[in-house]
């Protein structure tokens, strides 16, 4: 017995001392030896999409920012031309103490009048040639956003207009695949929604997509 106690003791001691050094120690810094970033969180106040019809005030609603708990400057881009009807992007960064970045933006269209009272073209709209189905979404007076324009095998989500209903408008906006803008029609006895757009980057004018409203 007297030969086997010592040998516990070591033993005891070892993984004790094992223990305390593997022990994490975690502060609102640091998580172990990894430093703690917080990422900007941006608020914005109203909506992501607003409509103006040319010549009316634009009132900016603004973008918060917060790391953590703490407030800290948005510096906003872009800007909004009341009397030329089009589709203009207001853009809100912020950026954290470690120079991590966030961002939000906010979609405003001019438009040329105001729409035809009664007007909604939202739904779901199936592409003729099969294998995709688009949803078209009502965001403000005579805008619409759809998450699909072209086809089954290329995703391309737009903002569109129309104030009559029959008529649609797409103004120049950025893509994932560059520029793209274009005119189209909704047919009421039909349900026939149809694009006629150029997708400039790829050498592409004119080009009729069409969709049939479920």
């Amino acid at each position: 017995m007297k030969k086997i106690i010592p040998l516990i003791i070591i033993v005891v001691a070892f993984v004790f001392s094992s223990c305390k050094k593997d022990e994490i120690h975690n502060t609102d810094t640091k998580v172990g030896i990894s430093d703690v970033t917080v990422y900007p969180v941006l608020t914005m106040a109203g909506s992501p999409y607003v409509s103006i019809v040319k010549g009316a005030t634009y009132t900016e609603a603004g973008v918060t920012a917060k790391e953590g708990s703490s407030t800290i400057n948005v510096t906003t881009t872009g800007s909004v031309n009341i009397n030329q009807p089009g589709l203009y992007v207001i853009t809100y960064s912020a950026t954290n103490k470690d120079g991590f970045p966030a961002t939000v933006s906010r979609t405003v269209v001019v438009l040329p009048a105001h729409e035809n009272p009664g007007v909604d073209l939202s739904g779901k709209y199936d592409y003729v040639a099969g294998g995709y189905t688009s949803t078209v979404t009502k965001v403000a007076e005579g805008v619409y956003t759809t998450d699909n324009v072209w086809n089954a095998a290329t995703i391309i989500p737009v903002v569109f207009i129309s104030l009559d209903g029959l008529t649609i408008s797409v103004p120049n906006q950025n893509t994932g695949y560059g520029p793209i803008f274009g005119t189209g029609t909704y047919n009421p006895a039909t349900k026939r929604l149809v694009y006629t757009l150029s997708l400039s980057n790829y050498g592409i004018s004119n080009s009729n997509r069409n969709w049939q409203k479920q």
